[in-house]
């Protein structure tokens, strides 16, 4: 086959938050965009994220058979089912388990959804767990009670559609049973003014002026000696050059 031929177009998700800020549009009162990427920008949301995805990772989550006998409730490990070992051993062939379940942590704090494709052997057991970012995971409703997913391999850009039970898909604060809703979502207001005060401190050290004092002039100065005068006071402007005697 001719190597140069054109691919076929990509599908990928977009939320309105993602269009928003293509279009360089703000979605929030504060004049900033609030998004997964822009959120962790946020000393509190990159801890609270890390302390949460990394807690949950570190639990242990065993498989067990409950049997009831004579009224009692007894456990058994199954230990050697092939659940069991993705989740304690190796869920793939490039994560550790501590891996695969912070990464999808993550994406269930940061985007309200997490989404992992189901590889299944031929014995009908599971082999493998393969994470995906939201962004390339288009879901779809195809009835009542039966999904869809279009996935987009961030590398290869293949595009394949797997139903529900090829898909593990964590949700976050779900109203419809099928989508979940990030916390980045919910609060957005607040993190706009958290972004906004972040971006006004940070301008005020880069261009405010903070010089110690300043030695006036007998004369008014304009034209060439007032520029000139600007362009020294430029020289004091931002943390670094604060404190400094400003001459004019």
């Amino acid at each position: 086959m001719w190597p140069f031929t054109r691919k076929a177009p990509e599908t990928r998700s977009m939320t309105i938050d993602e269009f928003f800020s293509l279009a360089g549009m703000s979605n929030t009162k504060s004049g900033e965009h609030v998004s997964p990427s822009t959120a962790e920008g946020l000393p509190a949301v990159m801890n609270a994220v890390t302390v949460i995805s990394e807690a949950i990772a570190t639990m242990p989550c065993y498989l067990y058979r409950v049997q009831h006998q004579h009224g009692k409730e007894s456990r058994e490990w199954l230990s050697d089912h092939p659940v069991d070992y993705l989740l304690n051993e190796r869920p793939n062939d490039c994560q550790t388990p501590f891996q695969l379940k912070r990464t999808l942590m993550r994406h269930c704090l940061l985007n309200g959804n997490a989404y992992a494709v189901i590889v299944w052997g031929k014995d009908g057991q599971p082999q493998s767990l393969h994470p995906y970012p939201p962004s390339a995971v288009v879901p779809q409703r195809l009835s009542d009670h039966r999904f869809a997913y279009t996935i987009t391999e961030p590398y290869s850009g293949k595009v394949k559609t797997y139903l529900q039970e090829e898909v593990l898909h964590l949700r976050y604060a779900t109203e419809d049973g099928f989508l979940g809703r990030s916390p980045v979502t919910i609060c957005r207001e607040t993190l706009g003014l958290g972004l906004a005060q972040q971006r006004h401190g940070a301008s005020i050290m880069k261009e405010g002026m903070m010089a110690a004092g300043v030695i006036k002039a007998a004369d008014w100065l304009d034209g060439i000696k007032g520029n000139k005068a600007l362009e020294a006071l430029e020289r004091y402007k931002g943390a670094r050059n604060a404190r400094e005697n400003a001459n004019t």
